[in-house]
């Protein structure tokens, strides 16, 4: 455990290195420092796979079954999502964005209680699919929220008529609008499927689904609320800024769900 601790905390500075590199660069564009962020940010996401590698074997599953455990993993997910999705669609200041949620989930969870981890639950694998599901709906939803700011920035300096360095790296709205609207639809199913393999699993290990418990309420009203962001988009009621705020929001709940949720009001979420 001491080991894990250590490889835990260098990471944790490491990540903080990497967020100031690209804060930095963010301020001043300067393709070395974003080089070296993003080198930085490799070798971050190395130690989290090893980490979770290392927790993985001394637990014997895979570390997900607690908050804090959870944590690591959302921030792992996220930061190789984030990674791949730059390397595909190449918009600047992307990077940026997403390592400063990684960044605030691992800090987050730097100060949270590190109890004993919980007991593998019965029907564990259909929970696995269930959790994996979800943590993939987050991390989708995540990337939503910070397509939707970088689109509510651009409109901005485009109405004030600031041409700035960051109105430059930022793509056009149109682009960002897409983006984020593709996320919302790759988190909607996911998540979706993720709330069905949970009443599933609640059906097989309590007899019964738990239908309201605050766990699954706040994720139904989730689905809701980005089920609105589709039909808005889809039906076109409401102009493209609403939309973006509206899916910030949703992520807003996201958080609020996953940790507020999930850790105070629920009665069988405690992973």
């Amino acid at each position: 455990m001491q080991l894990a601790t250590y490889i835990f905390d260098g990471m944790t500075v490491l990540y903080a290195i990497s967020v100031l590199l690209y804060f930095l660069d963010f301020l001043n564009p300067d393709a070395r420092v974003n080089r070296a962020a993003f080198v930085v940010l490799c070798v971050v996401w190395g130690l989290q796979t090893f980490f979770l590698a290392f927790r993985t074997r001394e637990l014997g599953h895979f570390p997900v079954w607690s908050t804090s455990e959870s944590m690591v993993v959302f921030a792992w997910v996220l930061l190789a999502v984030s990674v791949v999705a730059n390397y595909f669609y190449k918009i600047d200041l992307f990077t940026f964005f997403a390592n400063l949620i990684g960044f605030a989930v691992v800090a987050l969870d730097t100060f949270a209680h590190r109890g004993p981890s919980a007991s593998v639950p019965r029907e564990g694998d259909l929970l696995v699919m269930h959790v994996g599901m979800a943590f993939l709906s987050y991390t989708a939803f995540s990337l939503a929220c910070i397509f939707s700011v970088m689109f509510l920035i651009q409109e901005r300096l485009l109405k004030a008529k600031r041409f700035t360095a960051t109105f430059r790296r930022l793509p056009a709205l149109d682009r960002l609008d897409r983006l984020a609207y593709r996320m919302v639809l790759i988190g909607f199913p996911l998540l979706l499927i993720s709330m069905i393999l949970g009443a599933i699993w609640t059906v097989l290990q309590y007899g019964r689904p738990l239908l309201w418990d605050a766990k699954p309420l706040a994720s139904l009203l989730l689905l809701l609320l980005y089920g609105a962001v589709i039909y808005l988009r889809v039906t076109s009621r409401w102009p493209v800024r609403r939309a973006a705020w509206l899916t910030v929001a949703g992520f807003g709940g996201v958080v609020l769900n996953y940790l507020v949720v999930g850790m105070y009001f629920s009665q069988f979420h405690r992973w």
